[in-house]
């Protein structure tokens, strides 16, 4: 449930919506895992026959004269990686490969996602922002050895979201890998394409739900675009791209995976292609326009003071230019809202303070293999400077680093007996038939806020620990008009008809009874430097711009302790950089516990060391937020599919 309540422009006008969503009970935990014992079957009798030199021979047929269009690539290339691809260093999502001089094709891979990630070639564009003639002739070089080692059958390469990265790629960098080449490469790559495309057309629909399926979608529809006698292959692959926009974007604009960074790839695909087909003279299907203009809006509401994504769901911050290049195709320019209710992400912004934070379900099953055990934890940015952040996410790391990635400990959020909010696809045969995917969840979270001339106010709660644990998760958050007060208050609360479950606390147990021990983590950005007070009451945090942010915290009717430890920042996708965290830890006795705690900027001339005499007092929230009436009955039944409403303070970008 989400209501936005208040604004200076709005009054009281509620509007409810409840974000209720079961992820995997036993039943259909069963029935996902038969469909996808049947499908993985389907696809290995399809691969045998995929394969064979008989189908091939049916993958025959006219050979294009030349690409015919180079779409742009939005995604900025990088000389720094180009000359890492050249000393033959390939750090791919999936792992690092280091060639020693061999073909990245001939070499052991270290997972599938690498190989799909190589076969793919999108790292193609570095060689384009390289420029010259040895980086023409090491890109060309890569694609003539992937046609002799796989252009006839790789089980992975051919996948259909690998075809359709590898056209797009190809298209995209059509000068790079065409212009003055001699007549034999040149017929090959051509008539390669070609087969390629014949085969995508006929597998596309099956691509893995998601982001995946719109990606060979997006290839087809491209490879008719820009390789001659393509016309069917457009019209269908148009077809499928408004199918799957349909399915997949929200009607607030977000992705049905909850990830920013599927937000962002998949809108510089879409705006690539819009402006693909307005340059060749094509109409432009109203599901890729409404798409289009759905999407900037949410992609600004991800977007940080620094210009890059919040780290949410397998989120990292972007490639670096890759926002902005996206927003720069914005012809509406449409201002970020202050919150997303079918993509359950709450911002609250005011002054030079961006808070977001994340009050929704996770996604459906099928969309949920980047889905992290997040909920309700929040980023907060200053300007340009990040100061609170969650882990983030990397994939070139491996799996281990990618699991560590989504457990609820690496957000800054309350972890309950180190335990997280989410759990994930277990067991070898699982994971092979289901991938890794979030299988069981918050069923029911619920959020609202009203904005005031005091700030804004934020109220929301999760029951993802109830299942283990009996407890539900609440956190109230206020940003204060100037934003620099964040005050805070995560309760841990007896659910309803609840009876005390068996505890396993970090600690001995009291007399009380058995405590359900609890972490409240707040991970600092690498560039924040953070210092403990000698009496551990405070944080002293020093940001790049020179402005210093005090924070405190304390339990109620308990024990509790602030502490600065380790963590690592992932955002940065290609390497890891070593952080800090406050982790505030006490215990749950019985039915609650409640921690306030708050964030206060100590100076506004650029220097940490002019902090005011008093302390900041710690937050007193008010049992129910101001202006908030309850949720009528029949508000609830009507409002399943509002779209978000535009209320309230809002910051020009």
């Amino acid at each position: 449930m989400t209501e936005a309540v208040g604004g200076k422009s709005q009054g009281s006008h509620p509007v409810p919506r409840r974000q209720e969503r079961h992820i995997l009970n036993p039943g259909n935990r069963l029935s996902d895992l038969t469909l996808a014992a049947l499908r993985r079957t389907a696809d290995l009798s399809l691969t045998a026959i995929y394969s064979t030199w008989p189908y091939r021979q049916t993958l025959r047929g006219p050979m294009p004269d030349t690409i015919t269009y180079y779409p742009k690539d939005l995604r900025p290339g990088r000389v720094d990686k180009a000359d890492a691809l050249f000393q033959g260093r390939y750090d791919l999502p999936g792992g690092q490969v280091r060639t020693n001089g061999l073909s990245p094709f001939d070499v052991e891979a270290p997972s599938e996602t690498w190989t799909e990630e190589l076969h793919g070639f999108s790292w193609v564009r570095h060689f384009s922002a390289a420029g010259g003639n040895a980086a023409r002739a090491h890109a060309r070089g890569l694609v003539q050895s992937w046609i002799t080692t796989s252009g006839q059958w790789h089980d992975i390469g051919w996948r259909p979201h690998v075809i359709g990265r590898r056209l797009t790629s190809w298209a995209s960098n059509g000068a790079l890998l065409m212009e003055e080449s001699d007549l034999i490469y040149r017929s090959t790559l051509l008539r390669n394409m070609a087969k390629q495309a014949r085969h995508l057309a006929r597998t596309v629909m099956w691509a893995p739900a998601g982001e995946q399926r719109l990606t060979a979608a997006i290839g087809l529809a491209f490879s008719g675009l820009c390789l001659s006698e393509g016309g069917k292959r457009l019209r269908k692959g148009l077809d499928l791209v408004g199918q799957e926009l349909t399915q997949q974007i929200l009607p607030d604009g977000g992705h049905i995976s909850r990830n920013p960074a599927a937000q962002l790839s998949i809108l510089l695909d879409l705006v690539s292609l819009r402006d693909a087909l307005i340059a060749q003279g094509h109409g432009v299907p109203q599901p890729i326009r409404n798409a289009v203009d759905r999407m900037m809006p949410m992609l600004r509401f991800f977007k940080h003071g620094d210009g890059k994504l919040a780290l949410f769901n397998g989120a990292d911050e972007g490639p670096d230019g890759a926002v902005e290049a996206a927003l720069s195709e914005d012809d509406a320019k449409g201002k970020p809202f202050g919150f997303a209710p079918h993509s359950g992400y709450q911002r609250m912004s005011a002054g030079p303070t961006y808070v977001t934070v994340d009050t929704g379900p996770p996604p459906p099953g099928a969309y949920s293999h980047s889905a992290h055990a997040g909920c309700l934890s929040f980023e907060m940015s200053v300007g340009r400077c990040r100061l609170v952040t969650n882990c983030g996410a990397t994939r070139i790391l491996g799996a281990d680093w990618h699991a560590a990635s989504r457990a609820t400990a690496a957000h800054s959020t309350l972890v309950l007996n180190d335990t997280s909010s989410a759990r994930f696809t277990q067991g070898a045969f699982s994971r092979i038939l289901l991938g890794s995917r979030l299988m069981e969840g918050p069923a029911r979270v619920e959020s609202r806020r009203n904005e005031s001339d005091e700030g804004i106010w934020l109220d929301a709660a999760h029951d993802g620990y109830r299942k283990l644990f009996g407890f539900v998760h609440r956190r109230r958050l206020f940003l204060s008009e100037s934003g620099e007060d964040l005050r805070g208050e995560d309760s841990l609360t007896r659910a309803p008809d609840e009876p005390p479950k068996l505890m396993v606390p970090f600690k001995q147990a009291s007399d009380e009874g058995d405590p359900a021990a609890f972490a409240v983590r707040f991970h600092l950005h690498p560039d924040a430097r953070a210092s403990l007070a000698h009496d551990k009451s405070n944080v002293l945090v020093l940001l790049p711009n020179g402005d210093g942010w005090q924070f405190r915290a304390r339990v109620e009717n308990g024990k509790s302790s602030i502490t600065l430890e380790e963590s690592v920042y992932l955002g940065a996708a290609d390497r890891t950089r070593r952080s800090e965290q406050i982790v505030v830890t006490g215990e749950a006795f019985r039915d609650e516990a409640t921690v306030h705690w708050a964030w206060r900027r100590l100076s506004t001339t650029g220097s940490a060391n002019k902090t005011e005499a008093e302390e900041p007092e710690l937050p007193a929230l008010p049992a129910e937020l101001p202006g908030i009436p309850e949720e009528a009955p029949e508000a609830q039944a009507d409002a399943g599919n509002e779209a978000p409403e535009q209320s309230g303070q809002q910051k020009p970008e």
